[in-house]
């Protein structure tokens, strides 16, 4: 960014400011781990692996060393002096996987501006670790930043899950985010934030230098859009898509595409595309269709709960779970309470005909992944948060739940999407081995559940303890330092005083 545009930007900034129309998160995170000074030795644990196909492991013991599983099995307590954890009626399932996140972004209400600071950065990080996710997918933005925060976060290792990352999106000039932005961003900052999130293609010759561009800066997938949001706007079509395709192969990257219809998503199985982020949520989906994604063996994310809330959201009729409660910026709850007289304006940004195809399919999506479940497809779980109405960590457990309660899935499956499945298309896309898993010499991200999740899936949410990349993360401070007072003692006050 050059001197001209820091300066334009930084004028915009301090202009809202002035207004009071913008507001900055200084909340501290929920979650910080802490450094290992011992061997941390987990007794007498159900281990669920990430694999529903085998048995669970009953009453073993566990022992991590530094970042690793080192042993599984029934073992006496090392005679070194080890940390002792007590699994007795207790499960610990692999750290979940959240393969769709944005994590520069402020998941507010859209009459409550955020600014993404370094705070907001830290508290979504800590959001996903407080709740159990040890790993994530950043699937589109600003790269240079996104590179930086990778670096950091490398380098404190505190608040941070694993962290992968998409990069600049490529779109079609004129399309989808390039065109919502415009419409929902004030001028300048909606030309400067396009251009630090997306590459807007004309040709085939501007798609070389964007997947260079992504790959010397640490991205691990190209991401695509083929969607149209609003309806109406340039989507980016077969040619230019099998150009892309082309090309990332060139350079060893796979491509995942936004899609929104059955259109997308055969539009981009015609040009080469086997990875989908989102399923379907605006028309359904034939049998042929899903006949030939299984042909091609396609993998889909459907994030089924961004879609959801965002259509509970526009009914007026959106309810946080209390996991979403503990993980909110009180401030951002507020907002979401708050509602502004008369309501969102849809029609200031031409959304209608977009909102109208999000509420007739709402129901009609969970029926498009159950057929999918039902044809083998693999299917990985994601939550497109934090997003409007989603919340960092929270709405993974959320999109299991539905996986389960609307797609036909076991617990086991849905679990299963969120680590064994996902880690495995991990592994293809970054090269990173083990992830999603509970094995002997593998990476020691695990989470420890008070009870057995196989007949209430809603139990991954009760959680004892989380250990990431070998480290005991401390859930205590509950993102509010060491005074103790509890975030759900906040939004209880926030529910009264709205309720007044």
């Amino acid at each position: 960014m050059n001197v001209r545009t820091r300066i334009i930007v930084l004028f915009a900034i301090f202009l809202l400011f002035l207004s009071g129309c913008i507001y900055s998160s200084n909340v501290p995170p929920l979650a910080v781990k802490q450094s290992p000074e011992k061997l941390i030795y987990i007794h007498n644990i159900d281990v669920f692996n990430g694999d529903p196909g085998l048995e669970i492991l009953e009453n073993v013991d566990v022992l991590i060393e530094n970042n690793r599983i080192v042993k599984i099995g029934m073992f006496a307590q090392p005679e070194t002096d080890c940390k002792v954890i007590d699994g007795k009626g207790k499960m610990v399932i692999p750290g979940l996987i959240d393969h769709h996140v944005h994590i520069s972004a402020p998941g507010s209400p859209p009459w409550f501006p955020v600014l993404p600071n370094q705070n907001l950065i830290d508290r979504n990080l800590s959001a996903f670790l407080y709740s159990g996710v040890t790993t994530v997918f950043d699937m589109g933005g600003p790269l240079y930043d996104l590179k930086a925060l990778k670096e950091r976060i490398e380098v404190e290792e505190t608040v941070n899950p694993r962290f992968f990352y998409a990069g600049k999106m490529l779109t079609k000039k004129g399309g989808h985010p390039d065109r919502m932005l415009r419409e929902l961003v004030p001028w300048p900052i909606d030309g400067i934030l396009i251009r630090k999130i997306a590459f807007l293609l004309n040709s085939k010759e501007d798609i070389a230098p964007a997947i260079a561009e992504n790959i010397e800066s640490g991205s691990s997938l190209t991401k695509i859009m083929v969607d149209q949001l609003p309806m109406g706007i340039p989507s980016l079509y077969e040619d230019l898509i099998t150009g892309i395709v082309k090309e990332s192969e060139k350079a060893g990257r796979v491509v995942g595409s936004h899609i929104g219809s059955e259109s997308d998503l055969l539009t981009g199985l015609n040009s080469g595309v086997r990875f989908f982020c989102h399923s379907p949520y605006r028309s359904s989906v034939s049998d042929s269709t899903i006949a030939v994604m299984k042909e091609k063996q396609a993998v889909i994310i459907p994030t089924l709960v961004v879609f959801e809330y965002s259509a509970n959201f526009f009914r007026n009729t959106l309810q946080f779970t209390d996991l979403d409660r503990q993980v909110l910026d009180p401030e951002i709850y507020k907002a979401y309470k708050d509602v502004p007289e008369g309501g969102l304006k849809t029609d200031d940004f031409h959304m209608e005909s977009w909102i109208h195809d999000l509420l007739i399919y709402q129901n009609i999506k969970y029926d498009n992944v159950r057929k999918m479940k039902d044809a083998g497809i693999t299917i990985i779980a994601g939550s497109d948060s934090p997003n409007v109405a989603t919340v960092g960590g929270a709405s993974l457990h959320t999109e299991m739940r539905l996986l389960v309660e609307r797609c036909g899935f076991t617990p086991a499956e849905a679990v299963a999407a969120a680590t064994s499945v996902s880690g495995d298309m991990l592994e293809r896309t970054t090269g990173e081995k083990g992830l999603g898993r509970i094995s002997q010499g593998g990476p020691a991200d695990l989470v420890i559940l008070n009870s057995d999740f196989r007949g209430d899936i809603t139990q991954t949410e009760n959680i004892f303890m989380v250990i990431s990349n070998g480290k005991i993360v401390d859930r205590n401070t509950n993102g509010l330092g060491s005074s103790g007072f509890q975030s759900d003692e906040i939004m209880k006050t926030v529910d009264e005083k709205s309720q007044n």
